[in-house]
Protein backbone atom coordinates (compact mmCIF):
# COMPACT_ATOMS: atom_id res chain seq x y z
CA UNK A 1 0.00 0.00 0.00
CA UNK A 2 1.40 3.34 -1.09
CA UNK A 3 1.86 6.12 1.75
CA UNK A 4 1.96 9.66 0.61
CA UNK A 5 5.24 10.41 2.15
CA UNK A 6 6.29 8.24 -0.46
CA UNK A 7 4.67 10.04 -3.43
CA UNK A 8 5.86 13.17 -2.70
CA UNK A 9 8.37 14.45 -5.15
CA UNK A 10 8.88 15.45 -8.71
CA UNK A 11 7.19 13.77 -11.40
CA UNK A 12 7.04 13.89 -15.93
CA UNK A 13 3.55 14.05 -16.92
CA UNK A 14 2.66 12.72 -19.93
CA UNK A 15 -0.23 13.51 -22.24
CA UNK A 16 -1.42 13.75 -25.72
CA UNK A 17 0.25 17.17 -25.65
CA UNK A 18 3.98 16.40 -24.57
CA UNK A 19 5.44 16.23 -20.74
CA UNK A 20 6.29 18.25 -18.34
CA UNK A 21 6.88 18.44 -15.05
CA UNK A 22 4.89 18.47 -11.87
CA UNK A 23 5.57 18.06 -8.44
CA UNK A 24 3.02 16.48 -5.32
CA UNK A 25 4.33 18.14 -2.34
CA UNK A 26 3.55 17.18 1.48
CA UNK A 27 -0.16 17.95 2.84
CA UNK A 28 -1.71 17.02 -0.26
CA UNK A 29 -0.55 20.52 -2.30
CA UNK A 30 0.09 19.78 -6.30
CA UNK A 31 2.21 22.04 -8.15
CA UNK A 32 2.91 22.67 -11.98
CA UNK A 33 5.31 25.63 -12.84
CA UNK A 34 3.97 25.26 -16.11
CA UNK A 35 0.42 24.87 -15.28
CA UNK A 36 -0.13 26.82 -12.22
CA UNK A 37 -3.12 26.67 -9.95
CA UNK A 38 -4.03 26.13 -6.89
CA UNK A 39 -4.57 22.47 -6.73
CA UNK A 40 -4.77 19.54 -4.33
CA UNK A 41 -4.16 15.86 -4.74
CA UNK A 42 -5.22 13.07 -2.05
CA UNK A 43 -4.30 9.00 -2.27
CA UNK A 44 -6.75 6.68 -1.05
CA UNK A 45 -5.15 3.09 -1.47
CA UNK A 46 -2.69 2.95 -4.71
CA UNK A 47 -5.02 5.70 -6.42
CA UNK A 48 -4.05 9.17 -6.65
CA UNK A 49 -6.55 12.34 -6.95
CA UNK A 50 -6.10 15.66 -8.75
CA UNK A 51 -8.04 18.33 -8.48
CA UNK A 52 -6.54 20.93 -10.93
CA UNK A 53 -8.73 23.88 -10.72
CA UNK A 54 -9.48 25.42 -13.75
CA UNK A 55 -7.17 22.62 -15.81
CA UNK A 56 -9.60 19.95 -14.70
CA UNK A 57 -9.68 16.86 -12.22
CA UNK A 58 -7.60 13.44 -12.66
CA UNK A 59 -7.13 9.71 -11.34
CA UNK A 60 -4.34 7.61 -11.43
CA UNK A 61 -3.45 4.45 -10.35
CA UNK A 62 0.32 4.47 -8.91
CA UNK A 63 2.29 1.70 -8.73
CA UNK A 64 4.62 1.82 -5.70
CA UNK A 65 7.11 -0.68 -7.11
CA UNK A 66 8.09 1.61 -9.87
CA UNK A 67 7.03 5.15 -8.96
CA UNK A 68 4.84 5.32 -12.06
CA UNK A 69 1.54 6.66 -12.61
CA UNK A 70 -1.14 5.31 -14.93
CA UNK A 71 -4.83 7.45 -15.45
CA UNK A 72 -7.17 9.59 -16.78
CA UNK A 73 -8.76 12.66 -17.12
CA UNK A 74 -12.02 12.96 -15.34
CA UNK A 75 -14.83 11.73 -16.72
CA UNK A 76 -13.09 9.00 -17.71
CA UNK A 77 -13.82 8.58 -21.85
CA UNK A 78 -12.76 5.55 -23.62
CA UNK A 79 -13.73 7.00 -26.82
CA UNK A 80 -11.37 9.92 -26.20
CA UNK A 81 -8.21 8.93 -27.46
CA UNK A 82 -6.28 12.40 -25.75
CA UNK A 83 -8.42 11.25 -21.99
CA UNK A 84 -4.94 9.33 -21.01
CA UNK A 85 -2.34 10.54 -18.79
CA UNK A 86 0.67 8.79 -17.50
CA UNK A 87 3.54 9.33 -15.11
CA UNK A 88 7.25 8.81 -14.07
CA UNK A 89 9.19 9.08 -11.34
CA UNK A 90 11.83 12.38 -12.16
CA UNK A 91 13.32 13.15 -8.43
CA UNK A 92 12.29 13.84 -4.64
CA UNK A 93 12.45 17.03 -3.56
CA UNK A 94 16.01 18.96 -3.16
CA UNK A 95 16.55 19.11 0.73
CA UNK A 96 16.69 23.01 0.62
CA UNK A 97 13.23 22.92 -1.23
CA UNK A 98 11.59 20.02 1.27
CA UNK A 99 12.96 23.12 3.98
CA UNK A 100 11.05 25.65 2.27
CA UNK A 101 7.90 23.83 1.60
CA UNK A 102 8.18 22.56 5.36
CA UNK A 103 5.16 20.27 6.30
CA UNK A 104 3.84 21.46 2.72
CA UNK A 105 1.97 24.57 3.84
CA UNK A 106 5.40 26.61 3.54
CA UNK A 107 7.41 28.55 5.97
CA UNK A 108 8.26 31.68 7.38
CA UNK A 109 12.07 33.17 8.07
CA UNK A 110 13.46 35.94 9.69
CA UNK A 111 14.47 37.96 6.66
CA UNK A 112 17.26 40.58 7.19
CA UNK A 113 19.43 43.40 5.62
CA UNK A 114 21.51 46.51 6.23
CA UNK A 115 17.84 47.94 7.00
CA UNK A 116 16.93 45.85 9.77
CA UNK A 117 14.55 42.18 9.89
CA UNK A 118 10.91 41.61 9.21
CA UNK A 119 9.36 38.37 8.38
CA UNK A 120 8.84 36.98 5.64
CA UNK A 121 6.73 33.95 4.48
CA UNK A 122 7.10 31.25 1.06
CA UNK A 123 3.80 29.71 0.78
CA UNK A 124 4.00 26.74 -1.32
CA UNK A 125 0.59 27.00 -2.47
CA UNK A 126 -0.02 26.88 -6.01
CA UNK A 127 1.64 29.97 -7.64
CA UNK A 128 4.89 29.53 -5.05
CA UNK A 129 3.42 32.93 -3.58
CA UNK A 130 6.25 35.08 -1.27
CA UNK A 131 4.37 37.11 1.23
CA UNK A 132 5.77 39.99 3.41
CA UNK A 133 3.75 42.09 5.52
CA UNK A 134 5.89 44.95 5.32
CA UNK A 135 6.74 45.37 1.97
CA UNK A 136 3.69 43.63 0.30
CA UNK A 137 3.94 43.30 -3.25
CA UNK A 138 2.53 40.51 -5.75
CA UNK A 139 5.25 38.44 -5.54
CA UNK A 140 6.78 34.97 -5.99
CA UNK A 141 9.50 32.69 -5.45
CA UNK A 142 11.15 29.78 -7.54
CA UNK A 143 14.57 26.69 -6.53
CA UNK A 144 16.78 25.19 -8.80
CA UNK A 145 18.87 23.20 -6.34
CA UNK A 146 19.68 25.19 -3.41
CA UNK A 147 19.01 28.35 -5.35
CA UNK A 148 16.33 30.72 -4.32
CA UNK A 149 15.37 33.48 -6.70
CA UNK A 150 12.63 35.86 -5.31
CA UNK A 151 10.36 37.80 -8.03
CA UNK A 152 9.06 41.09 -5.21
CA UNK A 153 7.53 43.02 -7.75
CA UNK A 154 8.61 46.81 -7.28
CA UNK A 155 10.84 45.71 -4.72
CA UNK A 156 13.11 43.91 -6.82
CA UNK A 157 14.82 40.31 -7.74
CA UNK A 158 16.95 38.67 -5.64
CA UNK A 159 18.88 35.62 -5.79
CA UNK A 160 19.98 33.76 -2.54
CA UNK A 161 21.71 30.17 -1.44
CA UNK A 162 19.83 28.41 0.89
CA UNK A 163 21.98 26.36 3.12
CA UNK A 164 19.12 23.00 3.75
CA UNK A 165 21.60 21.88 7.08
CA UNK A 166 21.83 25.43 9.00
CA UNK A 167 18.00 26.42 8.06
CA UNK A 168 19.64 30.00 6.49
CA UNK A 169 19.87 31.58 3.15
CA UNK A 170 21.48 34.58 1.83
CA UNK A 171 22.19 36.53 -0.93
CA UNK A 172 21.33 39.61 -2.81
CA UNK A 173 19.44 41.78 -4.96
CA UNK A 174 19.91 40.69 -8.38
CA UNK A 175 22.99 42.75 -10.49
CA UNK A 176 23.80 44.52 -7.22
CA UNK A 177 26.55 44.92 -5.03
CA UNK A 178 26.26 42.00 -2.09
CA UNK A 179 29.10 43.47 -0.28
CA UNK A 180 26.88 46.29 0.83
CA UNK A 181 22.94 45.49 -0.57
CA UNK A 182 22.60 41.74 0.75
CA UNK A 183 20.16 39.64 2.52
CA UNK A 184 20.34 37.03 4.73
CA UNK A 185 17.51 34.98 6.54
CA UNK A 186 16.55 32.15 9.05
CA UNK A 187 13.79 30.23 9.70
CA UNK A 188 11.59 30.78 11.87
CA UNK A 189 8.81 28.42 11.77
CA UNK A 190 7.11 25.88 9.50
CA UNK A 191 3.29 27.35 8.38
CA UNK A 192 0.09 25.83 9.07
CA UNK A 193 -1.74 23.55 6.33
CA UNK A 194 -5.28 25.51 6.25
CA UNK A 195 -6.97 23.66 3.63
CA UNK A 196 -7.32 27.27 1.78
CA UNK A 197 -6.09 27.74 -1.71
CA UNK A 198 -5.06 30.88 -3.09
CA UNK A 199 -6.03 32.83 -6.21
CA UNK A 200 -3.25 34.76 -7.93
CA UNK A 201 -4.20 38.11 -8.90
CA UNK A 202 -7.03 38.67 -10.71
CA UNK A 203 -8.35 34.69 -11.29
CA UNK A 204 -11.68 33.74 -10.49
CA UNK A 205 -12.22 31.50 -7.09
CA UNK A 206 -10.83 28.08 -8.79
CA UNK A 207 -14.34 26.03 -7.71
CA UNK A 208 -16.04 27.88 -10.28
CA UNK A 209 -12.81 27.00 -12.95
CA UNK A 210 -13.05 23.02 -11.67
CA UNK A 211 -13.33 21.04 -15.48
CA UNK A 212 -13.29 23.86 -17.89
CA UNK A 213 -10.03 22.91 -19.34
CA UNK A 214 -7.56 20.29 -19.27
CA UNK A 215 -4.11 19.72 -19.86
Amino acid sequence: MAKMADIVGWYSLSWKGGAFEVCLRPAGYFFCPKFQAPARWELEGNRIYVDWAKFGKYEFDYDPATKTMAGNALPKNEEDAGNWRKAEFARPLSPSEALLIGDGAGTEWDFQWSGGNFPVQFKADGYNHFKCEDFPAHAHWSMAEDKLKIQWGDFGTYELTVDAAAKTMEGGAVGGDWSTDWRKASLTKNLIDNKVLEACEEMQPWRTQIGRAHV
